[in-house]
């Protein structure tokens, strides 16, 4: 979270409000206290939105919101449901939030959200009031939603700053004295004494609404005297607590159901016998509460107090054992009128829990938990807290667990550590202190808190009842600090065959990142294969996790096509499933496969909108690589200038990371053209990063010699290069074909290195290998590296290639601009796949793959899938 701005008055924010909203995708949080104006400042805002032809959906956030999941966002995309165009997807939407209870599969609530705002045409307004009360889970969607949806504005209230990264933060500041004298002007129609001004404007500390009370008692007690009629009915507290003891027991009820939810004239019943009142009763009660300004009705027939803190007022005058009764009354007739779907039975919950018998709230929190554990993973986590606080000594271990493993599927790692370490603590050894250890060893991995991690693993060891994926995790974090790992892999590998079916999927994603960093590709493609082969027998929370993980590995490999088709088996599963990215694993595995098939700008788009939401998580681990692939794509555009601020975010501290930033360092370093810093970069990172160090670095230094014309050092760190690359990854053996082809003058290798990169979608390692071969004398190549850098935006490749062509007598031929998509989906037909698995492969419709097609032969010329297939294999594009 930003820091909050310095607090300012009404006009100032307005306009920096309008002029936040006008660059859109965008998120605005307004900060206050109770009664500064929020509200009001809001709905300036919607009606200025409306007024320039935006769609507002309209929300607020409930004081008993933290574990009903996804209300606030419910509520306002509730607006739209007399919007023909969107009841379809609306409906889809909030059929994902209901379905859990029903016992069907959710869809995720973010995907269907995404999808129903880009089914809508226009600008979207997304207003909700009173955030700090919001659900983690709405908070999660909110903060999602500007990052895929690109002409959204979404703006909050909130006394105090919730789990929300704003783009613009304004904070509210009292009233001024002359700000008061102007609103007291307003409300009396004349202009009030200065004495009567100082008494209102310290009576109420600046705070607009309790000025505006203020006011309204003195007109109500004659101490001032108003030309306007409606002020003479007094303040809105004054008035309800004046009332007769029927109409203010009406209005504590309505207060106490508004917790949860505004009132509707379909609850007047309810509220009546929840009272005490008879129907008749009750409605002179209401329709008094909504004439004197009390309750104010909304757009859909709900009815809510004018202000919340007259809600809160009335809530605090019920005792707490009338507040009890209250909303155990509330429960039970909620429960007579039948619970259908989640977002009713949570409802429920929610007031069972506040009104019930210690064993009857129990209950009802672990319902709320079992229905939220797999759409709303973050209000599954409130709901086990809650339960944890109220269960026996000896059921609060198992709770707090529950609520680790929610909290890491909502990818919030810190809180997963301190609920997992606190139910560790609680645990009897066996299966479920095992299975939280390795949820907390994930979690600690991934905010780069490596020896928290690692001495979770040495005091659960001795006591595992299954040690092969602690070894795995041990080995996997200690292969980043370039330690001898070896026996400990190998224990772990051994007792792969014994290991629990629940446990393989975390041994195998451990040992396979371990071969990654140790450079041991055939245990790391064992792991793979394994983990794909064991994923089909799994049920699909687990199948999900297995394809995702498996993509992963590949991509960090290098095998472009292959991860791609896993990560979009995964992400069916995990639309239908209503999953998030956990720990941003999948974020990260899509900007690597982007990378590598040349769609740089798409990456770097991507990355801008997912890194700050992992920032905000805590997930150090996975920010570092994430940035990475952004400073690798820079660095080849020669966007030298836009690193720096990247380079500033130190990476977590252990060999692997500072050694992969140390080689990218040295990059930009080569790329400034000084050499002496690159040299010594490039030795330090030699001096102490594991294997996948290595290989980079050593690709660099070719490089930096053979410019130098120093080729015989060239040649010999390229035979030391294939040496360590020889059971490396794929990406690792490609680079060693690179180097050995321009350190040794050897086509052989060049065609290798190209054949390896167009099987496989690699463009900018394509051109690469074209450059190569073309300095060696297929001069036709030349043409199609300087067009392929030149689509990548790679402006210092781009200028190499041209000066290559110049050298040999030849002009950069015309090419046609094909984009790095249209490229693909050319190089996809060109290997005979059908537009259905182009679809498939690129996780694009098949009507988006027919309309890049159609972009393809309209720039080409060309007039079939054959011609196109020959214009390819030709170099042509």
């Amino acid at each position: 979270m930003k820091e909050p701005a310095a607090a300012i008055g009404r006009a100032h924010a307005l306009r920096r409000l309008f002029d936040a909203l006008s660059r859109t995708p965008v998120t605005v949080l307004v900060l206050g206290e109770a009664g500064i104006g929020k509200t009001h400042l809001l709905a300036e805002v919607k009606r200025h939105a409306r007024e320039a032809g935006a769609r507002v959906l309209d929300g607020r956030a409930r004081d008993f919101g933290g574990g009903l999941a996804y209300a606030s966002l419910a509520e306002a995309f509730c607006s739209l449901r007399e919007d023909p165009g969107a009841r379809e997807p609306l409906r889809a939407l909030l059929d994902a939030i209901d379905e859990a209870a029903l016992g069907g599969s959710a869809a995720a609530p973010a995907v269907l959200a995404v999808r129903l705002l880009e089914s809508l045409p226009g600008p979207t307004l997304i207003a909700i009031d009173d955030a700090h009360l919001a659900d983690a889970d709405t908070l999660s969607v909110l903060a999602h939603l500007p990052r895929r949806v690109p002409d959204l504005s979404v703006v909050v209230t909130a006394r105090r700053p919730p789990a929300l990264d704003a783009d613009e933060t304004i904070t509210l500041a009292p009233l001024t004295l002359d700000e008061v004298t102007d609103l007291v002007t307003r409300l009396l129609g004349r202009t009030p004494s200065p004495a009567t001004v100082r008494r209102i404007h310290e009576g109420s500390r600046g705070n607009p609404w309790f000025a505006r009370e203020l006011v309204l008692e003195l007109v109500q007690g004659g101490a001032v005297h108003s030309t306007d009629p409606s002020a003479r009915r007094g303040a809105i507290l004054g008035r309800l607590f004046q009332r007769d003891q029927g109409a203010r027991d009406l209005a504590r009820v309505l207060a106490a159901l508004r917790r949860t939810r505004p009132a509707y004239p379909t609850d007047l019943e309810v509220l009546a016998e929840v009272a005490g009142l008879a129907p008749e009763q009750a409605e002179r009660a209401f329709d008094g509460l909504v004439r004197d300004g009390v309750v104010v009705s909304g757009e859909d027939g709900s009815h809510e107090f004018a202000h919340p803190l007259v809600a809160e007022a009335l809530y605090a005058d019920l005792g707490p054992a009338e507040r009890r009764r209250v909303h155990a009354r509330i429960a039970e007739l909620l429960r007579r009128q039948g619970l259908r779907g989640t977002r009713s039975m949570l409802e429920w919950a929610t007031h069972v829990a506040e009104g019930a018998t210690a064993p009857d709230a129990l209950a009802a929190m672990l319902e709320a938990a079992r229905l939220t554990r797999v759409t709303a993973p973050l209000s599954a986590a409130h709901w086990y807290g809650r339960a944890a606080d109220l269960a026996a000594p000896a059921d609060r271990g198992a709770l707090l667990s529950r609520q680790a493993l929610s909290y890491w599927k909502g990818s919030r790692p810190r809180e997963t550590v301190t609920a997992g370490l606190h139910a560790l603590q609680l645990l009897p050894p066996g299966r479920r202190r095992v299975r939280t250890a390795y949820t907390v060893v994930h979690a600690a991995d991934s905010l780069g808190n490596y020896d928290q991690a690692l001495a979770v693993i040495d005091e659960q060891l001795p006591d595992a009842d299954d040690t092969a994926a602690l070894l795995a995790q041990r080995a996997a974090i200690n292969a980043q600090f370039s330690r001898d790992t070896a026996e400990t892999a190998r224990r772990a590998w051994a007792g792969l065959a014994e290991c629990p079916p629940e446990d393989r999927l975390i041994t195998l994603t451990s040992l396979g990142l371990h071969a990654v960093v140790t450079g041991d590709w055939p245990n790391g493609e064992r792991a793979v294969e394994l983990i794909v082969k064991g994923s089909v027998a799994l049920p699909p929370v687990a199948r999900m996790s297995s394809l995702e993980t498996a993509a992963h590995l590949l991509a960090i490999a290098g095998i472009r096509a292959r991860a791609l088709a896993l990560l979009n088996q995964a992400e069916e599963i995990r639309r239908g499933l209503g999953w998030g990215d956990i720990a941003g694993q999948a974020s990260r595995t899509m900007a690597v496969i982007r990378r590598l098939g040349g769609e740089w700008e798409r990456a770097l788009a991507d990355i801008a909108a997912d890194a700050e939401a992992m920032a905000e998580a805590g997930l150090a681990e996975n920010l570092a690589l994430l940035r990475n692939i952004q400073l690798d794509i820079l660095l080849e555009q020669g966007r030298y200038k836009e690193t720096e601020p990247i380079f500033a975010q130190p990476p977590p501290d252990c060999p692997l990371h500072r050694g992969l930033r140390t080689v990218l360092a040295a990059r930009l370093a080569f790329g400034r053209g000084d050499r002496e810093t690159t040299a010594r970069l490039l030795d330090q990172a030699l001096e102490a990063g594991p294997t996948e160090v290595m290989h980079r670095a050593l690709g660099v230094k070719v490089m930096l010699h053979g410019t130098a014309g120093d080729w015989d050092i060239a040649r010999e760190l390229s035979h030391r290069l294939d040496e360590g690359a020889k059971d490396g990854i794929p990406r690792a053996r490609l680079t060693a074909h690179l180097c050995a082809a321009a350190a040794f003058r050897d086509p052989e290798r060049a065609e290798a290195a190209l054949e390896l990169a167009r099987a496989d979608g690699m463009v900018f390692e394509e051109a690469q290998a074209r450059l190569v071969l073309g300095v060696h004398g297929d001069r036709g190549q030349l043409q199609r590296a300087h067009a392929i850098f030149t689509e990548l935006g790679a402006e210092p490749w781009r200028r190499r290639a041209a000066n290559r062509l110049r050298e040999a007598g030849l002009v950069p031929a015309p090419t046609v601009t094909l984009t790095a998509v249209e490229r693909r989906v050319a190089q996809l037909v060109a290997i005979g796949r059908s537009n259905p698995q182009i679809a498939e492969e690129l996780h694009y419709s098949r009507k988006t793959v027919e309309v890049y097609l159609s972009r393809v032969y309209a720039k080409t010329g060309l007039r079939s899938r054959v011609e196109l297939a020959l214009a390819v294999d030709r170099g042509e594009l």
